[in-house]
């Protein structure tokens, strides 16, 4: 054996099907050209929502929903600009049948004979965005009614004071309590009394305005925050409500029930925890005289 010689295995030469690797990848990836898709790869063509070979040549612009637009320009221009985009985004696209579709996707440039491309890479987060958002409502809304609950609520109305501030307006809260609910779960069973809670959500919701927040705290709690101009805007305001609250009652009610009502103006000097405290207190206060009837029902 010749000890001056190393012995050295080569390694065969592969040639590797780029067209087949890319049809391949579980991620869509697509080529878009002065804003016209020239290429796009099968699992491309299932997340845009096109038959084989119908991807090429959509419109990128068209297949961006309004809301991502403004991301999508400003990351496109920035790559045709030659700058380097870091990390990814999600943005929302529209398939030709209108169906909306949630991507994350990373993008870089390529040089074709007829300009500079982008090549976009992407992968469908649709579902995991749907149940992250369900997540998050389901954190800060009831169950039963559909309204923000405590915790979403305390958020709005510290937002409503903080702009009271800035702006030198006021926040009307309605602390609501309802008036012989007990007696409807206790003699009817708690789907009435659900039912009850439902009623009245919905009609608190139909004299609502725009801005305002109705919200469910807990049992038979239900609160109003509404921002106002104007301290005396809080009269019309209340006598909306108040006239939401009658409708929601029924005639046909098995077990008659009624509502205490607390209503606080405030500016943006108080806390939320002081605003809310006080307009439970103004409840209770309204409470009282009724609670005193001789028949044991809302006066």
């Amino acid at each position: 054996m010749d000890s001056g010689r190393v012995s050295v295995t080569s390694r065969p030469q592969v040639t590797v099907p780029f067209e087949q690797l890319v049809q391949q990848v579980p991620m869509g990836v697509w080529i878009h050209l002065d804003d016209r898709i020239v290429y796009a790869n099968r699992c491309a063509e299932e997340m845009l929502g096109t038959g084989p070979g119908q991807a090429v040549g959509l419109w990128m612009s068209h297949l961006v929903h309004p809301a991502s637009a403004q991301l999508v320009q400003a990351r496109t221009e920035r790559l045709l600009g030659g700058r380097a985009l870091s990390g990814s985004a999600e943005v929302t696209l529209v398939r030709p049948g209108g169906e909306e579709v949630r991507i994350e996707s990373v993008e870089t440039t390529i040089e074709l004979p007829e300009g500079v491309a982008v090549v976009v890479t992407a992968c469908d987060v649709t579902e995991r965005v749907r149940r992250e958002r369900h997540l998050a409502h389901v954190a800060t809304h009831d169950g039963l009614t559909g309204l923000p609950n405590r915790l979403l609520f305390i958020d709005r109305l510290e937002q409503a004071l903080s702009g009271a501030a800035r702006r030198g307006g006021y926040v009307l809260l309605a602390f609501v309590d309802l008036d012989g609910f007990k007696a409807v779960n206790d003699r009817l069973g708690h789907a009435a009394g659900d039912e009850v809670l439902h009623r009245v959500a919905q009609h608190l919701l139909s004299g609502s305005r725009g801005g305002d927040t109705v919200a469910r705290l807990a049992g038979d709690e239900f609160v109003v925050c509404a921002e106002l101009d104007e301290a005396a805007d809080a009269e019309g305001c209340v006598a909306r409500y108040a006239e939401a609250l009658a409708r929601a009652q029924r005639p046909s009610d098995v077990v008659a029930w009624g509502a205490s009502t607390g209503v606080l103006v405030c500016d943006g000097t108080w806390s939320a925890a002081d605003a809310l405290a006080e307009a439970d207190r103004r409840m209770y206060a309204a409470k009282l005289p009724r609670a005193r009837g001789t028949d044991g029902l809302p006066a």
